[in-house]
C-alpha cells in the first residue's frame, strides 16, 4: 500500500506526513513511525477523522496534535495547553518593565515562594477558585501577604482574559481575606522633641527633624536633590525616590508633587553646609544614603532608647507630621497633597480621628 494512493498523505524515510486545510491554512503534521502499509493506513484514518471534525466544526488542534508547534497558535482551547507557571512567566515578561526594582523583587518572591510551588503545575483550564480558597484556608501567611498573592495571580489571569485565551478570570470568584487596618501611632510633641534632643547634631538630627516636619517617605527624602529645592519660595519638588539603594520614580503618579515647607523644615535646609547634589549626605561617605536601614540602626534606635520614648519605626515621622497638621486645623485635602495622595480618602481612613 503506497501513500500516493491517499490524498493528503506522504511518506519519508522513517515518518508519515498528513496534510489538511484548517481555517484556510494548509497544515502539515509528521507522525514519527515507520511507513509500513499498516501505519500508512492508520495515519490515513487519523487524517480522515481530522477532516471530519474540521467539517463539523469540532476540531481542536491541541487535542489532536498536542506536541505540534502550531498547537497553541491554532488551538480553540489554548488554556488546555498552558500551565499556571507558563501563564505567570508570560505575564511577568510583559509587566515587569513597568515595575520599580523593589516591586519586581517583592513580586518575584511571591511567585517563587507561593504561587509556583502550589499552583504552577496546574493547567490553566483546570484551575478552580476552590484551589486558591483551600490555599487561603491552610496558609500560615498573614491576610495582607495572602491578599498580595491573590492580587498577583489575578493579574496574571487577567492577562489571558485580555488575550481572549480564557473568558473569565477564576480569581474574581475568590474573596480577599479580611485585614484589620493597624491604627497609626504618631509621636506627640513632647516625644518628638525628646527624640530630636537625643540625636547627634548634624546629619542625624537634620535628617529626622526634616522628616518630622515634612512627612516625606524615607525614599523621597533620601532622593531629594538641591535642584528640587526652592528655599526662597519655601517649597520642594518631589520627583524621585531611593528604594533599597536604587533610584526610581515616586511611589504613585500623585506622589510627584510640590510640597510647601513648614518653617522648621526650612530651618533645617538653611543650616546645611552644601547646596549641590543630594540634600542629605551620609557623613561617613559624603554620598547620599542608600537605604533607610543605615540611619535607622545608627541613629534612630539609639536615640529612642536614650530618650526613653516607645519604639516606633521612622515611618512614624510621617504619621506625626500628618496628625500635627490636621490637629492645627489644616485642610485634609491640603495634607493629602503634602503627603502625595491624589485625594483625601486615605487621609480620612488613616487620620480620621485628628480631623
Amino acid at each position: 500500500m503506497k501513500a500516493s494512493q491517499y490524498a493528503g498523505i506522504s511518506v519519508g524515510k522513517h515518518s508519515i506526513r498528513l496534510e489538511f486545510l484548517f481555517n484556510g491554512r494548509r497544515c502539515r503534521e509528521t507522525v514519527r513511525v515507520e511507513p509500513t502499509p499498516e501505519n500508512i493506513r492508520l495515519v490515513k484514518q487519523k487524517r480522515d477523522r481530522v477532516q471530519m471534525k474540521i467539517d463539523f466544526g469540532e476540531f481542536d488542534y491541541a487535542t489532536e496534535f498536542p506536541e505540534s508547534k502550531l498547537a497553541f497558535e491554532l488551538s480553540n482551547n489554548k488554556a488546555a495547553l498552558l500551565t499556571v507557571a507558563e501563564m505567570c512567566e508570560q505575564w511577568f515578561k510583559q509587566s515587569h518593565k513597568n515595575w520599580a526594582h523593589s516591586t519586581l523583587k517583592a513580586n518575584s518572591g511571591r511567585m517563587d515562594n507561593h504561587i509556583l510551588p502550589k499552583f504552577g503545575r496546574l493547567r490553566v483550564c483546570d484551575f478552580k477558585p476552590s484551589h486558591f480558597r483551600e490555599w487561603q484556608r491552610k496558609t500560615g501567611l498573614n491576610p495582607k501577604t495572602a491578599n498580595e498573592v491573590h492580587s498577583l495571580l489575578s493579574q496574571a489571569f487577567d492577562y489571558l482574559v485580555y488575550d481572549d485565551i480564557i473568558e473569565r478570570n477564576p480569581m474574581k470568584s475568590v474573596k480577599r481575606m479580611k485585614t484589620e487596618r493597624e491604627e497609626v501611632q504618631p509621636f506627640n510633641a513632647d516625644e518628638r522633641e525628646r527624640i530630636l534632643a537625643a540625636l547627634p547634631e548634624g546629619y542625624a538630627r537634620d535628617f529626622y527633624e526634616f522628616a518630622f516636619w515634612t512627612g516625606l517617605r524615607t525614599g523621597e527624602q533620601i532622593g531629594l536633590r538641591w535642584d528640587n529645592v526652592d528655599i526662597e519660595r519655601g517649597v520642594i519638588f518631589i520627583r524621585e525616590s531611593i528604594v533599597k539603594g536604587r533610584k526610581s520614580g515616586t511611589k504613585t503618579a500623585g506622589s510627584n508633587r510640590t510640597h510647601e515647607l513648614h518653617e522648621d523644615a526650612l530651618a533645617v535646609l538653611r543650616r546645611l553646609p552644601h547646596r549641590t547634589g543630594y540634600v542629605f549626605l551620609d557623613p561617613k561617605t559624603g554620598k547620599r544614603g542608600k537605604y533607610d536601614g543605615v540611619p535607622r540602626e545608627r541613629y534612630w534606635q539609639p536615640a529612642l532608647k536614650q530618650s526613653k520614648v516607645r519604639y516606633l519605626k521612622p515611618y512614624a515621622c510621617r504619621h506625626t507630621y500628618a496628625s500635627t497638621m490636621l490637629t492645627h486645623g489644616e485642610s485634609p485635602m491640603w495634607v493629602a497633597r503634602q503627603l502625595g495622595h491624589r485625594d483625601w480618602g486615605m487621609i480620612r481612613k488613616i487620620y480620621g480621628r485628628w480631623i
